[in-house]
């Protein structure tokens, strides 16, 4: 019994401890937020500037003189094309434009430019500046003019909100020339000696239009404390109701919102139902930002409506919820200015929920803005702050070491002996004092970081291990042998380590204008709220159909086609799809086709693998996009898809395409898909590295192997791809020896295996000796030894370049990519063929809506669709989603730089398609095998592969008299 009381008593005791837990959450006051709070504001300048201003006894001020450059007087030089017209000087893409001027005074200026984007791609105008003909400081090898955006008005179907199209802006800016990665805070600085100078502006990419240039002193903001007195005294301080604006819709306070890249993008969140619009399973776009504005120099302005000229406190809503324990920093302009010095630099801290974030004193004590009666423009602008110096000093720290770690392996090789003295300290006397000299660096870095931060975590962890492997070394050097690849591995953590500290995200919801101790709206729902809407968000996962993209009524009626989109696939070619591609398809079919063509499409997301399941249930889709090039053939040969060359406006529908890429979707005399995306390799090169050994880029295989001995003397090495990594490889080499995989013409083509050719054989043998008799890596990661240098050249997809482009900062500008080396031909021509990889979108036969279905793809494959469709991915999903389009036309108009694109265009060109032959996968089988065997065991690759030639045949030949083909006697 007294047992029975105590369960009572206890269980009671619980229940009033829960309440009383629920009870302070609910009452919880979730108005308070955090404070955005200036940084240090510390101006930092990098090694190569700050070698400039000592050079040239920079004092720390410019001079007031105005220095306006006619920009009539111009030279244009290397192929680019200047107009004069009625606004300013409009430039091409390509090529230098000089202008000669006259300084009337020796000193120090500010350079002032304005200009209008001109219609190109959805890229930043970029620019190298050099000043009488020399490139001054590292910063002047990219000078970045930005383009501006604006998003079309929301629009709602069934329900759920559509991703509006972004628009581009064409107006005029100006701007002082300052550090492309805003780490600096203020901008450059250029010396002027007195009497003629020149300016050049050599194009990278986009063309742009100036209307000004003017060498003169950019003014600084004013301090807070020394203005606030006197702006109280000649305005108001506001005193009536909050003014709250959406930060991802012109809707309340906010009338129109512009961006100054096509990437930051408005986000559907359901974290939190206080979010504004909010539903909690249908799409809702109720933010902007987070992890799409997080780029040095990315900024988003916003139009706010003011009832009354006065002072007024700001206050975003929002949340920097990616990065723990790194503070997104931006800087602050209220209608085109800086207002105040400490607004160059405004914190937002950490936090996973939404917060209030008060532009406010370290104090806590919020400022006060003076805003004009009507419209004003607020815009925050992506800066690093006080992490500028940081980033600085590591990326300097991680180079020396880097350096250090090459010169190592370049007396020790990859992989050291430990049983050999490499005299290490003797061999690189500066060894230790390098050692040293970086383990100070690095602990004096962790000092900045905890200021900066708060904390030590995991930010400070890499760099506190480094350390102690750099403190370790400078005092035993020659353990440097049994560390060389923790020394490796560490120096690679470091590099993604300074990816990821240099990405400020910020997610916003809401801006408030408010008056002082004016309460402000609650920015977090409580603990019943959060949990009455997470209930009702988690049954609708039952009910909510995941792979259903187009959710209208309308696509059940006879009036509807169903397409399938293959979710990711075999082909490790191409980028991943993902519900986010699939609703900006949606997007464009909705806005698009079905408004032209009065079709309707059921889109649905579906894994490659259902599709031949359904094809062979008789349950399949009019229409697959998204479909690999093995599995297209493999349905053409069973019979599963139409042949598209038999259709009206075929040939209109492929002119634009190459050979290859069609040849890549034949099977017979049909060909049975229109290519989407096509994927091919290059030659990737670290030019900085060739040039220390004095090695030129290889264009031919003879000149691969004539640069290896530069290349092993300095312990580096040369990439090629394994048969594994890359079954095309070998076929490649195949045509560039001028041979052929199979044997036949027309419908007797792939007949039987061609590999016992003399050129067959030839190339197999030159691709196995580089692994046998040269030594090469066949199973090696190359991006990350690309960015430490082990291996400045090799041949990888050219879609790498994305990879490198957005996680390899630290080795930007020092590489780039070219074609493929080649074979020589009796005509002195180089064959550098390479046998490409498609994506395509194909017509299923057991489509009753063929002709319907046809339009479909048209339109999909169309030149426009695939750019839009190409750009929006791009602007969503950032760099490291840019698309490998098969359409020349759209390659032409994506973010590539003029050198980029020449060299993509050149190979593209070079390439090989191979049409679908029955039992094609034991040729590649075959082939991975006597690689293999000729790699890893060291037999002989003639012998080899001619005795596997056999099964290849064997099999072509059962397979051809399963699809009653003819076969070799």
């Amino acid at each position: 019994m007294k047992s029975k009381k105590s369960l009572i008593v206890l269980i009671v005791a619980v229940l009033v401890v829960v309440a009383a837990v629920i009870a302070v959450i609910f009452y919880k006051n979730h108005s308070k937020g955090m404070n955005a709070v200036p940084a240090s504001n510390t101006v930092v300048y990098d090694t190569s500037y700050k070698k400039y201003l000592d050079q040239k006894g920079y004092g720390g001020t410019t001079l007031k003189a105005n220095l306006q450059i006619d920009l009539k007087e111009y030279q244009a030089t290397d192929g680019m094309t200047a107009e004069i017209q009625e606004g300013g000087l409009v430039t091409g893409d390509s090529g230098s434009i000089t202008w000669t001027f006259t300084a009337q005074e020796e000193g120090f200026y500010n350079l002032e430019i304005g200009y209008i984007p001109q219609p190109g791609t959805t890229s930043d105008i970029q620019r190298r500046l050099l000043l009488n003909g020399e490139v001054c400081y590292d910063g002047l090898e990219q000078v970045v003019f930005k383009r501006f955006w604006a998003d079309e008005a929301i629009k709602s179907k069934n329900g759920n909100e559509i991703r509006p199209n972004t628009n581009e802006v064409y107006k005029e800016s100006k701007v002082f020339v300052e550090d492309a990665k805003r780490r600096i805070g203020e901008p450059y600085v250029f010396y002027l000696k007195k009497g003629t100078n020149t300016l050049t502006l050599e194009a990278i990419k986009e063309p742009v239009e100036y209307t000004s240039i003017e060498f003169k002193k950019a003014e600084k903001a004013p301090d807070y404390a020394l203005v606030i007195d006197s702006l109280k005294n000649q305005y108001r301080v506001y005193e009536g109701e909050n003014i709250v604006g959406q930060a991802e819709r012109s809707e309340g306070g906010t009338s129109y919102i512009e961006k100054n890249s096509s990437s930051i993008n408005i986000q559907k969140n359901y974290s939190d139902p206080l979010l504004y619009p909010y539903h909690p399973y249908k799409i809702k776009y109720n933010t902007i930002g987070a992890n799409n504005w997080k780029q040095p120099g990315n900024s988003i302005s916003w139009d706010v409506i003011a009832p009354k000229e006065g002072l007024y406190e700001i206050t975003f809503k929002g949340r920097q919820s990616l990065k723990r324990g790194v503070t997104s920093v931006r800087r602050l302009y209220i209608n085109g200015t800086v207002p105040y010095a400490q607004m160059n630099a405004v914190n937002f801290d950490y936090s996973s929920d939404m917060v209030n974030y008060t532009v406010s004193q370290a104090d806590g004590t919020p400022y006060l803005f003076y805003l004009k009666e009507g419209t004003n423009t607020l815009t925050l602008e992506c800066v690093m702050g006080d992490f500028g110096s940081v980033i600085n000093d590591v990326e300097e720290s991680m180079y020396a070491l880097n350096q250090l770690y090459l010169n190592v392996t370049q007396i020790t090789g990859q992989t050291p002996d430990k049983f050999i003295d490499y005299q290490i300290a003797k061999k690189i006397p500066e060894f230790q004092e390098i050692m040293s000299t970086e383990e100070v660096r690095l602990n004096q870095i962790i000092e900045k970081l905890v200021a900066i931060t708060g904390e030590k975590g995991e930010n400070t962890s890499l760099l506190e291990k480094m350390a102690v492997e750099a403190k370790g070394l400078a005092k035993n050097p020659e353990s440097v042998i049994v560390e060389v690849a923790q020394l490796k591995e560490n120096i690679s953590a470091l590099a993604t380590w300074l990816v990821n500290i240099s990405e400020m995200p910020l997610e916003l919801d809401s801006l408030i204008l408010s008056a002082p101790e004016a309460k402000l709206p609650k920015a977090k729902s409580n603990f019943i709220e959060g949990a009455y809407y997470g209930t009702i968000r988690f049954f609708s996962t039952f009910f909510a159909k995941s792979s259903q993209i187009s959710q209208s009524e309308s696509t059940t009626g006879s009036n509807t086609i169903k397409v399938w989109m293959v979710n990711g696939g075999s082909a490790t070619n191409v980028q991943s799809i993902g519900r986010e591609q699939a609703q900006i398809i949606q997007n464009l079919i909705d806005e698009k086709f079905t408004p032209e063509t009065n079709i309707n499409i059921d889109l649905q997301l579906i894994p490659v693998d259902v599709v031949l399941r359904a094809a062979l249930a008789g349950n399949s889709p009019d229409a697959v996009i998204g479909l690999n090039q093995a599995t297209l053939q493999d349905f053409a040969m069973r019979g599963a898809v139409v042949d598209l060359s038999k259709l009206e406006g075929f040939q209109e529908a492929t002119d634009k395409y190459y050979q290859s890429e069609l040849d890549a979707a034949r099977y017979l005399e049909g060909i049975y898909g229109i290519p989407e995306q096509a994927d091919f390799m290059m030659l990737f090169t670290r030019d900085d590295i060739l040039k220390a050994v004095g090695a030129k880029v290889p264009k031919t295989w003879q000149e691969v192997k004539d640069i290896l001995p530069a290349l092993k003397k300095n312990n580096y090495e040369f990439f090629l791809p394994n048969a594994s990594g890359a079954p095309n490889f070998y076929p490649s080499l195949v045509y560039q020896f001028g041979g052929d995989l199979f044997k036949g013409t027309g419908n007797d083509y792939g007949i039987a295996s061609d590999l016992g050719t003399d050129a067959a054989m030839e190339a197999f043998k030159t691709y196995t000796d580089f692994f046998t008799n040269y030594g090469f890596n066949p199973n090696v990661d190359f991006p990350t030894r690309f960015r430490t240098g082990e291996m400045p050249i090799g041949v990888v997809k050219y879609t790498t370049y994305c990879q490198l482009e957005v996680f390899a900062p630290e080795i930007k500008g020092l590489w780039s990519f070219t074609t493929l080396p080649g074979i020589t031909d009796e005509n002195g021509q180089i064959n550098n063929s390479y046998v490409l990889e498609t994506i395509n979108s194909a017509i299923l036969n057991t489509s009753d809506r063929k002709e319907d279905t046809w339009k479909f793809i048209k339109w999909w494959t169309d030149t426009e669709t695939q750019l839009q469709y190409a750009n929006t991915v791009e602007s969503v999903m950032g760099t490291s989603a840019r698309y490998p389009a098969a359409d020349p036309e759209v390659i032409k108009r994506l973010p590539w730089s003029n050198a980029e694109l020449t060299q993509i265009l050149a190979q593209f060109e070079a390439t090989e398609g191979i049409p679908a032959v029955p039992g094609n996968y034991m040729l590649t089988r075959m082939v991975l095998y006597s690689f293999n065997n000729v790699v890893a065991e060291g037999a002989n690759p003639r012998e080899t592969l001619y005795l596997n030639l056999k099964t290849i045949d064997k099999e072509i030949t059962n397979k051809r008299r399963e699809f009653h083909l003819s076969v070799e006697e």
